[in-house]
């Protein structure tokens, strides 16, 4: 017994007697103990816990194995766990008993008894197979399998004559000699890995293929099956083993893999075409195919300007590092061939290299052969009969491509050809259907139908989005006083300054002589005013220069909103064309459908007017709401809340401004504000001598994406005079779910400065565990809601259960927030929550108040 609790190996003696069982035992706990009770003890069995102080079960079974492989083996173990128990009768153990199953443990050894009593019956019916040794060896001179002996360093001892018809190679020149000499470089390496391990660890060769090569230069493939050779401890002599020639079929099986590699390109890329109608996207495409599917090493596409032989590398996909960078595709007219590509540009026709390194047409030979380029086809894509392109595949095998493999790419390159034709004639025929021929941008048409799928998408995103319709001012004066085409000129350049400054997402278009319409996804309502601002002053600003003389673009917009204008793309264009009409007859540049809008951004200017002043102005003060120790209730921290005193409304709630002040980009400064405000607050306490905690502060995403926020933060910290700040930072769990590799490596940066990072109202947003396991996190802050429905909630109070242990086992601090009764603190101290803040404990005060409760703190 491996047992290092003596009263569990008792229980289990007394069971197995129970069980009828006469039993002479001995128990061990430590490896040395073990090997000498091997030694000197003669056991039927072998019960042995799965994990000692010092002794590891499965070390004893490998021992044991070694040692004794005809006695049984039984785990007994307090808990052992699925895969390890699966893991244990993998390598040897034939059962496996819990502790707390002591009922199975008799039949258990019953059966493994009588097991072991029919192997050792097995065992002696090996001297009647080793007299059967000539028997074999006649089978072996019949057989036109090769059998073989070899030692333990891989030199044959014994070949059947089978081996002079596979390898061409008497059985007399190979006794004596390793047969890793005869194995090609990869083969040999498997092999002598093999044979390189610790005898006892070397196992059957099960279905290996080797390669041998012939004396003629040639290769054969072996299916090969073997057995070690054991002596009498049980160490690995040798190996003897059986060896089929399966040259035809791996051929065979290389060949039906290379075509059904081409098959998979063909069928990947014509799928690709009959749905893509742009030529970049086609490209990319089918490189992509050709690498993923087919397994090329590397596939490029080049395109050949009309009337120059020159191909200009456009797309590629695989192992490039450079290479096509360091290629020259320039074709100069000289009587030489430039190399494949060269040459199946000029000659309109496939070129196939099917051996790179001896070909001395090869282009960058060495660094082609660095990256793995054994064969290379070239492929000329024709339309029209002229040459627009080539198609390059490089296959890491040499003489990849054979007549069966080049027909198929032949028409591969045929459909790609194809595809390209159609695509240009499309293309022509599409820009004059949706584009206008003016300025580029699309047509009332294209714009209608990008208006219909984008309220589609925003119906499905549950989003908002904007149209707008907007007239050019006075345009009619620019014809009339400088004529159409300077008119044309105006109405281009607008259109570029359009393009120019909207974002990739808005679709601008010219619905009209000199009306122009844009649609603006995801951008919610109340932002747009700022947008449509901000976006005027950078589009119109600057005058236009036509022909000398400059003139500035004045337009009027009329705005409506999805959903709220309408729910159809027909209803928002109309509506957005019947507020265009009342925004050229009043005196604002652009007004939107809804009065209830515009004068809900009336009221949003308004108050983020308020807001920037009350910025230069500090008019901002912060409140501290305590946190308490949950055990003792002595306070351990401060969070800062930012409060604004207005002069005219005094305190206002953040939930008034905090939202504008993020929209707006306010945060940034105002932040960086609070975090110097709040290390002054530590200062002041500091000198009157109070025992000052720590002090959290709330951290805007808007702030946390600013390129430049760690040395903000830490240079608010250094001017501040506080070198090693006892500052907490609290961010959502939204934070971490958005760009989390660069947002991690900001709260890093922030930790090592010395400031701690908490996660606010943590189970109320949407990252996931592995999310949060590999964040720099200090501590999570329970949401309010969870805790304020415990005593009524089952589910909320499983949550609350949930976080508290998540943040025991990542070994950081967990804050409920929000407690509001005794009962709910009884209820997180009960489940072991750390510490806690709520108006049970304090409310937030100002800087006077929260002093005198320093001041009473023992």
């Amino acid at each position: 017994m491996i047992e290092d609790q003596a009263e569990d190996a008792e229980l289990l003696l007394r069971e197995m007697r129970r069980g009828g069982l006469n039993i002479l035992s001995s128990r061990v706990e430590t490896e040395i103990e073990f090997q000498e009770a091997l030694d000197n003890f003669e056991p039927d069995l072998i019960l042995s816990d799965y994990t000692l102080p010092a002794f590891r079960g499965p070390v004893a079974l490998q021992i044991a194995r070694l040692r004794r492989p005809h006695i049984p083996f039984i785990f007994v173990s307090g808990t052992i766990g699925e895969e390890r128990a699966i893991d244990a009768l993998r390598q040897g153990a034939v059962d496996y008993v819990l502790k707390d199953s002591r009922a199975r443990l008799v039949p258990a050894i019953e059966r493994a008894l009588r097991e072991a009593k029919e192997r050792t019956a097995g065992r002696r019916t090996e001297e009647a197979l080793r007299a059967s040794e000539e028997r074999f060896r006649s089978i072996a001179d019949a057989t036109q399998e090769w059998i073989w002996e070899i030692d333990a360093d891989g030199t044959l001892t014994f070949c059947s004559p089978a081996i002079e018809s596979i390898l061409g190679t008497s059985r007399a020149a190979l006794i004596g000699k390793n047969f890793l000499d005869f194995m090609l470089p990869a083969t040999r390496q498997t092999v002598e890995e093999i044979l390189r391990r610790n005898p006892r660890e070397k196992g059957a060769w099960r279905d290996m293929v080797f390669e041998y090569r012939l004396v003629d230069g040639g290769i054969r493939w072996l299916d090969t099956n073997a057995i070690p050779l054991l002596d009498a401890a049980g160490a690995v002599t040798g190996y003897r083993g059986v060896s089929r020639d399966v040259t035809q079929r791996r051929l065979q099986e290389q060949r039906i893999a290379r075509l059904s590699r081409i098959q998979a390109v063909l069928s990947g890329i014509n799928s690709t075409i009959v749905r893509v109608r742009e030529r970049g996207e086609l490209f990319r495409e089918s490189c992509r195919i050709a690498v993923q599917q087919g397994g090329f090493r590397m596939a490029w596409i080049g395109v050949v300007e009309r009337g120059m032989m020159q191909a200009l590398s456009v797309v590629w996909e695989g192992v490039n590092e450079g290479f096509l960078e360091q290629m020259r595709l320039a074709l100069a007219p000289v009587a030489d061939e430039p190399g494949a590509v060269g040459y199946a540009i000029r000659h309109k026709r496939i070129v196939v290299s099917n051996d790179l390194a001896n070909d001395p047409l090869t282009v960058l030979k060495e660094e082609a052969l660095a990256r793995g380029f054994r064969s290379l086809i070239a492929m000329p894509l024709m339309v029209a009969d002229e040459v627009v392109g080539v198609l390059v595949l490089y296959a890491s095998e040499t003489g990849f491509f054979d007549h069966e493999e080049i027909k198929l790419l032949k028409d591969l390159a045929g459909d790609i050809s194809f595809a390209l034709d159609y695509i240009s004639k499309a293309e022509r025929l599409n820009y004059v259907s949706y584009y206008d021929t003016l300025t580029g941008l699309a047509n009332r048409q294209l714009f209608f139908d990008r208006l219909v799928q984008a309220t589609q998408v925003a119906r499905a995103e549950r989003r908002e989005l904007a149209v707008v319709i907007m007239d050019v001012s006075r345009f009619k004066r620019v014809n009339d006083t400088l004529g159409r085409s300077a008119g044309d000129q105006f109405l281009k350049g607008l259109a570029q300054r359009l393009q120019r400054t909207l974002s990739e997402s808005a679709t601008p278009a010219r619905i009209g002589g000199d009306c122009f319409a844009l649609i603006v996804p995801r951008l919610p309502g109340p932002m747009m005013a700022r947008w449509i601002d901000e976006w005027i002053t950078a589009s119109f600003a600057e005058p236009l220069t036509i022909e000398g003389v400059e003139l500035r673009a004045s337009v009027k917009m009329g705005i409506a909103l999805y959903p709220a204008d309408g729910q159809t793309a027909e209803i928002l264009f109309a509506n957005a064309e019947e507020t265009l009409k009342r925004a050229k007859g009043s005196a604002e540049q652009y007004l939107f459908y809804s009065s209830e809008m515009n004068e809900l951004l009336a009221q949003r200017l308004y108050l983020e007017s308020r807001l920037r002043k009350a910025v230069a102005l500090k008019q901002f003060v912060l409140h501290y709401q305590t946190k308490v120790d949950m055990s003792s209730r002595n306070i351990v921290g401060l969070e800062a809340l930012l409060r604004w005193n207005d002069p005219e409304h005094g305190l206002v709630s953040p939930l008034q401004f905090i939202s504008l002040l993020e929209e707006s980009g306010l945060i940034v400064e105002v932040g960086l504000w609070v975090i110097q405000q709040a290390v002054a607050d530590m200062q002041a306490w500091e000198a009157l001598e109070l025992a000052v905690p720590r002090v959290a502060v709330n951290v805007s995403e808007v702030q946390l994406r600013q390129p430049n926020f760690v040395e903000s933060v830490i240079g608010a910290l250094r001017d501040s005079g506080n070198a090693a700040p006892s500052i907490d930072l609290e961010i959502t769990e939204t934070m971490i779910a958005r760009d989390r590799e660069a947002n991690m490596q900001k709260l890093l940066q922030l930790r090592q400065a010395g400031l701690r990072i908490f996660v606010d109202d943590f189970g109320t947003g949407y990252s996931g565990l592995s999310q949060i396991a590999h964040v720099p996190l200090d501590a999570l802050k329970i949401d309010r809601v969870f805790v304020a429905d415990m005593g009524t909630s089952t589910e909320h109070m499983a949550i609350v259960s949930t976080i508290v242990n998540l943040a025991k086992a990542l070994r950081i601090v967990v804050v409920a927030e929000g407690v509001e009764t005794q009962d709910q603190a009884a209820r997180l101290l009960a489940l072991g929550c750390d510490q806690a803040q709520g108006y049970l404990f304090s409310r937030p005060q100002p800087f006077a108040e929260i002093s005198k409760l320093l001041a009473a703190t023992p």
